[in-house]
């Protein structure tokens, strides 16, 4: 997060950004043995989750688990540390569902990482009997401190995801001199300076709604004064966010962009502005447009919205 600030300050040309490093992996690692085996975290969390393990020959993987209350069988899916968890792990589980020991009435996927775009991909897949919860990130921690998991059975928290939420975003033609850097990067043969076709777009952030703060390692003090934040003012969570207003659904080009302790849009130093408007090239039809924000906690969310034509 630091480095992306200092080269949007310093006027930096399209860079790419990537997370490296397995984290949780080698926190296993420390707590459980260089030797350990990735089906025996996901046993740990099943157990912690309160889910019994399935049999070897249903559950090759080990990360496959079961609860039965009140005649309700809900197969469980711990996911690994070192993937995110995304459209083809649900599927998968939904699949796994549906066929697995004669079908199930539930499935619930307990992820470590996710896709950014893993909100919409619950939303479109629309299934009331999938749930997805969030592994505590510092479970490993937890852990190693406590000396193993029986002495936290009962104090884990898995907690639903946090996602992001935008107003209608407006579309409207314009002519203006093409003089933002966006105009460079989307469309190449509009030199800066020249007057062109253009629209304008207007994205403005509704609401975020942050994973239950018992999932984060805080004291008791300062968990009331982030559920004070969440319940008062949630967008001022947000640490960071950007715009591609002509995404590919592929490569994310942010033409535009908003951070804590950035005063030059509205002064604020312990806010960003939640209204960017934005002067781009104009195209014909629908254009697609992705929002992702992270959070203080480096949480990531996005939205998608396709926007039709003025």
């Amino acid at each position: 997060m630091i480095m992306r600030k200092r080269l949007i300050d310093q006027n930096a040309k399209p860079f790419l950004y990537q997370a490296i490093g397995d984290y949780q992996v080698e926190a296993a690692k420390s707590s459980l043995g260089r030797n350990f085996r990735m089906g025996d975290l996901s046993q740990i969390v099943l157990s912690l989750y309160g889910a019994l393990p399935l049999s070897p020959e249903d559950n090759p993987q080990r990360n496959l688990g079961q609860v039965n209350h009140g005649g309700n069988k809900t197969l469980v899916l711990a996911d690994s540390p070192n993937k995110l968890t995304g459209t083809a792990t649900l599927k998968k589980a939904i699949a796994q569902r549906d066929s697995l020991m004669g079908g199930w009435d539930k499935v619930v996927v307990l992820g470590w990482n996710f896709e950014p775009s893993i909100g919409e991909t619950i939303t479109a897949l629309n299934d009331s009997r999938l749930e997805v919860l969030v592994i505590p990130p510092d479970l490993m921690d937890r852990l190693k401190k406590k000396g193993g998991a029986e002495k936290l059975r009962g104090q884990v928290r898995f907690s639903s995801l946090q996602y992001l939420t935008i107003y209608p975003i407006t579309r409207s033609s314009s002519t203006v001199r093409a003089e933002l850097v966006e105009a460079d990067v989307l469309a190449p043969s509009t030199s800066s300076g020249r007057t062109g076709s253009q629209e304008t777009l207007t994205i403005s952030l509704k609401n975020y709604i942050l994973l239950s703060p018992e999932a984060i390692n805080l004291d008791e003090a300062n968990r009331e004064k982030l559920q004070a934040v969440i319940n008062q003012e949630p967008l001022a969570l947000i640490e960071y966010w950007a715009v591609d207003p002509h995404y590919d659904g592929i490569v994310f080009r942010s033409v535009w962009q908003d951070y804590r302790g950035n005063v030059e849009n509205d002064g604020d130093p312990l806010r960003v502005v939640t209204k960017a408007v934005v002067n781009v090239p104009a195209i014909a039809g629908a254009r697609k447009v992705c929002v992702r924000v992270v959070d203080v906690f480096g949480f990531e969310a996005e939205v998608v919205v396709t926007v039709e034509a003025v």
